[in-house]
């Protein structure tokens, strides 16, 4: 469940092919400003295999909290099984980043996934202006440091990136990641407008599609469609995946607003 479900939420697919390049450019520092999401939001997802309910996924953000002198968001991604689900395939895994609040790109990533028998974790660190990322626990010594685009984002930390763009159907936009010692980049198509019906109410929302720009990049396996609110928030409400099993969901069941940071340009 794990895959599919942060697939979902961090707005990436499984079975990449790894080791593309493009032009990255130079680094400079940015101001990006965010007006739509902050601490406090909370928003609770039912995790879905068709009509059965496989488990539950949050997403929430806290902070600000200092990481080496800078302050960041913590965002974090927890999805676990239900107790039926568990009774032959339990689930718990967490995902959490630290996103800089200036710059609105990604300090630190950790993963801790438990799947069944299977068990891993993973630290990431970001020195974005040296133009690296760090893999403090990688056994291969040349995958220890690898190099990154200017202000790379996570999985994770992208899909919040995302949801701070101007969304208007037609109007699509690319997001530099780097994820699992590699990077790819990522273009959102902006699709139609609908109103969606959950758990937590109906809204009216706009249709976002994630996919990879290039040929060759990677084998997907179906696509990915985010429904978000059609309004500052730009709250995700419904999101739908289509995997070799069949089709997942996650549906908008609980949501606490947060509050946008005042934050300065200091680079003016």
């Amino acid at each position: 469940m794990k895959t599919a479900v942060i697939m979902i939420l961090g707005i990436t697919v499984s079975s990449l092919a790894y080791g593309t390049v493009w032009d990255w450019g130079e680094y400079e520092r940015r101001y990006e400003e965010n007006t739509t999401w902050g601490p406090g939001e909370r928003l609770v997802f039912s995790v879905e295999y068709g009509i059965i309910k496989a488990g539950t996924a949050t997403l929430s953000v806290t902070g600000p909290v200092d990481h080496d002198g800078l302050l960041a968001y913590r965002i974090t991604a927890d999805a676990h099984s239900n107790p039926a689900f568990s009774s032959f395939f339990e689930v718990r895994d967490i995902n959490e980043a630290l996103l800089d609040i200036v710059q609105l790109h990604s300090l630190t990533f950790m993963k801790s996934i438990q799947e069944g028998d299977f068990s891993s974790s993973e630290e990431m660190y970001f020195d974005q202006e040296a133009g690296f990322a760090y893999y403090p626990d990688e056994d291969d010594p040349e995958l220890m440091e690898m190099p990154i685009p200017p202000h790379a984002l996570d999985v994770l930390s992208a899909f919040y990136y995302a949801r701070t763009q101007q969304l208007e159907p037609g109007e699509n936009f690319s997001i530099d990641v780097h994820v699992d010692n590699d990077n790819y980049p990522l273009e959102v198509k902006v699709l139609d407008r609908a109103r969606i019906r959950t758990r937590a109410g109906s809204f009216d929302c706009i249709q976002l599609q994630p996919v990879l720009r290039g040929d060759g990049l990677f084998k997907q396996q179906g696509e990915i469609f985010i429904w978000v609110t059609d309004d500052a928030r730009h709250m995700p409400v419904l999101m739908s995946a289509s995997i070799i099993i069949g089709e997942i969901t996650c549906m908008l069941e609980d949501y606490t607003p947060g509050t946008a940071l005042d934050v300065e340009n200091p680079f003016q």
